[in-house]
């Protein structure tokens, strides 16, 4: 059995090219109908088109940077809430070691001032901490900073 090759694609004569170029306008013409008629050229909503998704992109990058410095700011504080809350801790600890050497009672009360502290300390770490992991970005606004 033999095969035939293909010879590819061969030249279109004039009444094909012609019945092409019918089809092609009659198809722009059922586009251009559909489209509501608001005075603009299909290159002039091209052109609004493409400077809306410009718009749109530096929305999102003013946005997200704007989360950033959120983030940003939540670290800091975070920082130094809890620095200062710590530096009261060891305060009231060096105060313990003076108190211990004196008094049973001034004690017993420094050490629940530290124990506090400490929880007081917890506490904010957990709630900076749920502010933090609520701004993380997500992939898409990655993605987003990648344009």
């Amino acid at each position: 059995m033999k095969h035939k090759k293909n010879p590819g694609p061969q030249p279109e004569g004039p009444a094909k090219a012609n019945q092409r170029l019918r089809k092609a306008v009659i198809w722009r013409k059922t586009i251009m109908d559909a489209t509501p008629n608001s005075g603009k050229t299909p290159r002039n909503n091209l052109k609004e088109s493409l400077r809306l998704q410009k718009q749109l992109r530096q929305l999102t990058h003013q946005v997200l940077a704007a989360q950033e410095d959120e983030r940003e700011k939540i670290s800091h504080e975070l920082q130094d809430e809890i620095a200062q809350t710590l530096l009261g801790v060891n305060v009231r600890l060096l105060l313990l070691k003076q108190a211990a050497r004196n008094q049973a009672k001034g004690l017993k009360n420094e050490i629940a001032s530290a124990q506090r502290l400490v929880l007081e300390s917890a506490t904010l770490v957990r709630k900076l901490a749920r502010e933090l992991v609520n701004h993380q970005p997500t992939p898409s606004e990655l993605r987003v900073l990648a344009i």
